[in-house]
């Protein structure tokens, strides 16, 4: 099954993407999915995002711990401060 995806860009853009997809010899939205394909044919690369939460910080020490660790870890605090 295919979805229906609609991106807004500046004419210009659209204007060098159908510039680069003609020089191609494909149409707009081949030229758009080959790329997306290519990109996607790569591993994705690690993610820089890190548990932040403001009242938090400071609470204890992370080393890129999962929210479910997170989570846990809380827990145990809070048990343990009771």
């Amino acid at each position: 099954m295919t979805e229906v995806i609609s991106l807004r860009m500046p004419s210009e853009t659209v204007a060098a993407i159908d510039q680069r997809a003609a020089n191609s010899g494909l149409g707009r939205s081949k030229y758009l999915l080959r790329l997306v394909e290519q990109d996607l044919a790569h591993p994705a690369p690690k993610s820089r995002r890190r548990f932040a939460s403001a009242h938090l910080i400071g609470r204890f020490h992370s080393s890129g711990s999962s929210n479910a660790a997170v989570r846990a870890a809380m827990k145990a605090r809070f048990e343990k401060d009771r």
